[in-house]
Order: C-alpha cells, then structure tokens, then sequence
C-alpha cells in the first residue's frame, strides 16, 4: 500500500474505495516496472516501444537524466542493461545507492547550488561525448527545477521561479520563461554533444508536449523569445537576458514517451470497476484554479458512480497559509461535498512545499469541521488548505513515490 495513513482515514467504506483507487493509479505508473514492461533487451539488441538499436555499434554507454523519477528510472536501467553502462549522473529530489549512475539529491521546486553543480557534470559527461558513443537521458516532472544552468544568477533565477509559482502562471508559461535563460532547457542539451541519446520521459504535463516536459531538454522547442518575453510582462517580470532555444529537428535523439497518466487512468477505471461503481472518464487533462475545480468536482457526485480524472491545477497565491494544488481542490470540495467522497492527490508524493500528497474529504469532513468550529472558507481565502485537513482527517501520506505524472481525481458517489 502506498498510502501510508490508509487505515487512519479510512474511517468508512466510500473513503476506503476512494484511497484504493487513487492507490492503484499510482502504482500503476510506478518506473522501474514500467521500464521492465517497455525495454526490452536481447543479446546485443535494444528494442523500446519499436524503436530498435544495435548496441555493439557503441563504444560507451552513459546514464544523465533528471526529475522526481530520475533515480527509479535510472535503478531501472541498471537492472536492465547491468555493466553495459559506463557511468551516469542523474539529479532527483531522492538520494539513492545504484552501482553505476550516481544520483544526486536535488531540490524541488525551487533550483539550487546543489542542483547547478549537479547539471554542470551532466553537460561535461554529455559534452565530452563521441560519435560512438550512446547516451541515455532520463526525463521527467520536476526536472526543468533539478537539472539548471541558469544565465543569470542563481539568486535571481530563484526569485523568478518563486514569483511565477505564486502568480498561478501554468508550467507551460513558467518552463518557457526558463527555457530561454538557461544553457541546457528547450534542446540545449542535446545540441551540445556528438554522441546519440535516447531520451525516455515520463510526462506529468497533461497535454504530454514533449518540448514542455521538464523544458524539453533534448527536444526542438516550439517557444520563442517573444513568447518568453510576453510571458515576463504578464507576470510582472523585470527585463531578462533571454536566449533563443534550438528549432531544428535533432538529428542524434530519439525522444521517447515512455510513462503518462493514462495508465494511471485505466488502472483507477478498473479499481472502481472492481469495486462494484460505475465509472467514467472525466478526462486526461484536467487543469485550472484549484479551487473553482474543487466545486466542480463535487457536483458530479451520484449514488454508485464514480468519476476518474487525471491532470494538474494551479494556485493564485492570496494568503500566507499553507498546502498546495491537490490539498486546495478538497478544501474547497468540502463545502460543497454530499453523499460522497472527493480525492485529489499528486502522484509524486509531494503537494507542492507541505509534505502530503494530497487530500481527502467527505460528509464527515464537514461534520468534524463544525465540530471544531472551522470554516472552510476562511482556510481557502488564506490558501491554509494544510492546517485544515490536518485537524479533519484528510491529509494523505504517501512519502516520494518516485514517479509523477501529474495529479489524480477521484469523486465517489455512496452506494
């Protein structure tokens, strides 16, 4: 069981369904049995999702790559292709002992000293580079914070990051923006090396844009300098040095998606199934104002139904409380939440700065509430979504998971 305080709320059937649900979906998109399932390799080999590769055409193999599930994803490979790697440096928000990648403990979501070192060893492996050489990238969410190399300094870089996660700009509006002031977003890392990469990334953007996920470090980037800039003036940024990224296909990559949430969707579908509801698909792609999807969520409630969704909302910072994304969506739910159960929970463990992965909330929710003499709308206005759940049962421990493909949703109808 992944969630850790099971037991401690499933204090009745609907949220015991509701925590198996979103407990399936997670571990159905765990990395290093996905990689077993989609990698294949058979004397010297390689096949990937029909893509085909002979390997002793090479003369070394290395290992970079970055994101929450870097480090599973890298544990992965070793087990796969064992002493074929030569060495390898990943960057991810979890410390781990492999025998052949180091993996390096970053932070996550703002950048840091740790992190740019981290990233300047990845582009001297990558640089140093050969022709005969092969390299293995591994991407996914969380890796445009964890794998920098900022063009100005790591003070102000920090100060924009800060400032776009607070004024609700998308991740597609905040990695552009970081795309054009770094030496390795948006393809950067890829043009600067003669080796071959195979990049295989797990995707927590809904849209699964592959320039977008963690920057699209080795893929051509769509964006431009004007849009970098647009986006600045938008979120009250100050005049940035911004640097045009590569727009020609990349001859030496191939990018592979190889991990998205749709898994997680299917899996959830068939717990819900399993569990006696009828389901449906909301969509993939679920985003907007947590707190405006909180209500929304709740009024698809129905006896016997469930309802599965997969994707990622934004917060308008207004207050100084804490929570994050996942934890507002319930907040906001529970006053509206009747004759069932509404969950939101981020597939990496980690809602935003708090650690929790999300919440859960029901009748009961409202009930202890009024109990103790909380209203939920006075946590809301100071984004204090934490200190709610904290005192009506309804933050959910999962710890880092090692993987992320954005957040699940799922509403649960009494039977």
């Amino acid at each position: 069981m992944i969630i850790k305080n099971f037991e401690e709320l499933g204090t009745n059937k609907t949220r015991r369904d509701a925590l198996a649900i979103v407990n399936a979906g997670i571990e159905s998109v765990l990395p290093r049995p996905s990689m077993h399932r989609q990698i294949v390799v058979i004397g010297n080999k390689l096949e990937i999702l029909g893509h085909k590769w002979d390997l002793s055409k090479y003369k070394r193999i290395f290992v970079v790559g970055a994101g929450k599930a870097s480090g599973e994803m890298a544990e992965g490979l070793e087990e796969i292709l064992g002493k074929r790697i030569n060495e390898g440096i990943v960057i991810d928000t979890k410390a781990r002992k492999l025998s052949k990648i180091k993996v390096v403990k970053g932070t996550h979501p703002l950048t840091s000293e740790v992190n740019v070192r981290a990233t300047e060893k990845i582009l001297g492996m990558v640089r140093g580079a050969e022709e005969d050489d092969l390299i293995f990238c591994l991407i996914s969410g969380g890796g445009s914070a964890l794998m920098d190399s900022p063009r100005v300094p790591l003070s102000k870089q920090i100060a924009i990051n800060k400032k776009l996660l607070k004024s609700g700009a998308t991740i597609q509006e905040i990695n552009i923006v970081r795309k054009h002031i770094s030496n390795v977003k948006g393809g950067q890392l890829a043009s600067s090396t003669r080796g071959t990469i195979i990049s295989l990334i797990m995707s927590d953007v809904i849209t699964n844009q592959l320039d977008v996920i963690a920057s699209g470090p080795t893929v051509p980037d769509s964006s431009t300098i004007k849009d970098a800039q647009k986006i600045g003036q938008r979120y009250g940024l100050s005049k940035l040095p911004f640097i045009e990224t590569p727009k020609m296909a990349l001859g030496n990559v191939t990018n592979i998606l190889l991990i998205t949430n749709v898994p997680a969707s299917e899996a959830m579908l068939g717990k819900a199934k399993e569990l006696g509801y009828a389901s449906r698909l909301l969509g993939t792609q679920l985003k907007g104002e947590a707190r405006e999807i909180g209500e929304k969520l709740a009024s698809f409630v129905r006896e016997g139904e469930a309802v599965i969704a997969t994707g990622e909302t934004t917060v308008t910072v207004r207050g100084k409380g804490k929570g994050g994304r996942n934890q507002e969506v319930v907040l906001a739910a529970s006053m509206f939440i009747r004759n069932g159960v509404i969950v939101s929970c981020s597939t990496d463990g980690v809602d935003f700065i708090s650690e929790t992965a999300g919440g859960i909330v029901d009748e009961e929710t409202r009930e202890k509430a009024k109990e103790l003499g909380l209203y939920p709308r006075e946590f809301l206005e100071k984004n204090d979504s934490y200190n709610f759940l904290k005192k009506v049962n309804g933050i959910i421990v999962t710890g880092k998971t090692g993987t992320n493909v954005g957040d699940l949703f799922v509403v649960l109808g009494k039977k």
